[in-house]
């Protein structure tokens, strides 16, 4: 007879296309048999007849903050609040934590910390700046899934933008490496300059925030983002794309061949700049001029 260390029994499997009523038995972490009725003894069962079974979700874009800014989000904290939402994986972004991970010691330290604190699987990236490219290669080899660039000023100053040499150069040993870079895409000429005049005349409101960064901002970074990712055989993945134009820019490079992709928000889906200004006249305004938690 065989032995499990768990089994589900009597659940509704959801799967791609339709229901199951079945049992689910796992050992050693993995689903290892499916079916009615299932024979064999196991350390574990759970009655889950009326409940459903659904696979595990992926986040692909998180900030866990650690180590440095744990009181921002810890491994802890944030993998308890993602295994409560259905997510069995994440990954996690290089910047926020402090130092941030750009080179194989600060890898090992922040998996360290993610192996003891983490209650669900995960991933890291890597975190191409100016002056740590040299570092790609040993990140690469710890592990990474992929390596982060910002386009524009960052929220935090030990993570710095990367520039168009750092960013073509960064991608083109990206491509030697097998993995790809993810770009938060604005113009920093555009943002810093309009960020700057608001503070600079104290107009700090939410509106002021949204007018400091115009569509035209994203726009031209996605355009020259994946301009640099065609030339070097990049493959790129831009994060939080907050506009249908930006969209249709992605789509228009995948249908000539180059190997992009992109993702958006919840809230870009859902709010609009009335809701944000709303939100933003019942809380401070925003301490620096970044869009998002990106």
């Amino acid at each position: 007879m065989t032995a499990y260390d768990l089994i589900v029994r009597d659940a509704t499997l959801v799967g791609d296309e339709d229901l199951e009523e079945a049992d689910l038995a796992i050992s050693d972490g993995k689903i290892v048999a499916i079916g009615p009725e299932l024979e064999g003894s196991a350390g574990e069962e759970i009655d889950a007849r009326g409940s459903q079974v659904l696979p595990g979700a992926i986040d692909a874009h998180t900030h866990f903050n650690e180590p440095g800014r744990t009181h921002w989000e810890g491994f802890a904290t944030g993998s308890q609040a993602l295994a409560a939402g259905g997510m069995t994986t994440y990954i996690a972004m290089p910047l926020n934590a402090y130092p941030p991970t750009c080179h194989a010691e600060r890898f090992d330290e922040k998996l360290t910390l993610a192996e003891v604190s983490s209650l669900v699987d995960f991933a890291l990236y890597g975190g191409p700046v100016p002056g740590n490219l040299e570092h790609l290669e040993e990140l690469a080899e710890r592990g990474v899934a992929g390596f982060k660039a910002f386009m524009c000023t960052t929220g935090t100053i030990d993570f710095q933008p990367a520039d168009d040499l750092t960013l073509y150069e960064g991608m083109a040993k990206a491509v030697g490496l097998g993995l790809p870079v993810l770009v938060h895409v604005e113009n920093k000429e555009i943002t810093d300059e309009l960020a700057r005049r608001a503070v600079g005349t104290l107009r700090t409101t939410m509106r002021d925030y949204l007018d400091s960064r115009p569509v035209v901002a994203e726009l031209e970074a996605i355009s020259r983002a994946i301009l640099l990712a065609e030339e070097t055989g990049c493959s790129l993945h831009v994060v939080h794309v907050s506009t249908g134009q930006g969209i249709n820019l992605v789509v228009a490079a995948r249908e000539r061949g180059v190997d992009v992709t992109c993702e958006t928000c919840a809230h870009y889906l859902a709010l609009t700049e009335e809701d944000a200004e709303m939100l933003g006249r019942s809380q401070s305004a925003p301490r620096r001029c970044v869009r998002g938690r990106s």
